[in-house]
């Protein structure tokens, strides 16, 4: 029977290890996304909550509520909102804008580890997802150098996709609002640059600017079950970084392969430099660590 909201009733209950065990099999199943053991206390104070702002009597009855298929309760985007870590910060990896840059100005062939091409992009666009962008930190850090790279070329036209599967995460991203501490990772020039002060009487926040923020466009997405064949050969480059961790060796593969196939020949993949892949096939090329080349 599902259990229906009701006045929250302080007891004394815990997680019991068949519903840990519920938890993290449907979550796993659903995104691919692994709750060991190891993490049983973080996954019970988490689900806590859920279960105090719902009202719900004790956490098994939050679990049920959660899990149950006949349910139209939309519970589950918060369990997922609930569960995922969403660690990021602006210039994160700061070595990999870096390379970025190199490859957009200069183009897809590597010699001795930098990138380098006669041809420019010319009228085209470059089309970059961030895969697994959490709060946006990282989309926003793209676009800052993509337009700093466009001053100086104004052929030069670029989109950032930006998905991750936590709408929680996705919400934030758009107000695309953050606090001074997280912004102070931004260098100064491109603070003053791009940065304005937030509205509403917020003195410890900043938001991003117009121009910055109409060049990337956040979607909800789950990497393990997403559908990509829209996306065939359509990217120049991908950002998926610290988001392979928390998959299994499987998923982690069957992830990559799909990422692959979005990537246009020659296009660059960016993982975490904490990620290893193993089982990057025929269609990839390692680049340098954490960086692999869509074979032409």
């Amino acid at each position: 029977m599902t259990a229906k909201p009701g006045p929250y009733r302080n007891g004394s209950d815990q997680l019991s290890v068949a519903d840990r065990r519920r938890i993290a099999d449907f979550v796993t199943r659903e995104t691919g996304i692994q709750l060991p053991e190891s993490k049983h206390q973080l996954v019970e104070v988490r689900l806590r909550k859920r279960q105090r702002a719902l009202g719900l009597p004790s956490i098994k009855h939050y679990v049920n509520y959660a899990l149950d298929n006949s349910a139209q309760n939309n519970e589950r985007g918060h369990l997922f909102d609930a569960l995922t870590t969403n660690k990021t910060q602006f210039y994160r990896e700061a070595n990999h804008f870096t390379l970025l840059r190199q490859y957009v100005e200069q183009g897809m062939q590597s010699v001795d580890d930098v990138i380098t091409h006669s041809d420019g992009y010319g009228d085209s666009e470059l089309a970059v997802w961030s895969a697994g962008c959490s709060t946006g930190q990282e989309a926003y850090t793209l676009a800052f150098e993509l337009m700093e790279l466009q001053q100086g070329n104004s052929d030069f036209h670029f989109s950032i996709a930006a998905s991750d599967i936590s709408s929680r995460c996705l919400e934030h991203a758009a107000r695309a609002t953050y606090k001074h501490q997280e912004a102070e990772q931004i260098p100064l020039a491109l603070r003053k640059k791009y940065l304005l002060r937030s509205k509403g009487g917020e003195v410890d926040r900043v938001r991003m600017a117009p121009e910055v923020t109409r060049h990337v466009r956040f979607f909800n997405f789950n990497l393990l079950r997403g559908n990509y064949s829209a996306w065939t050969a359509h990217y120049d480059v991908i950002f998926c970084r610290n988001v392979m961790i928390y998959f299994s060796h499987e998923d982690r593969a069957k992830i990559v392969a799909k990422l692959a196939s979005c990537l246009k020949p020659g296009g660059l993949l960016f993982v975490g430099h904490s990620e290893s892949i193993v089982d990057v096939g025929k269609s990839l090329s390692r680049l340098q660590p954490a960086v692999y080349r869509k074979r032409q």
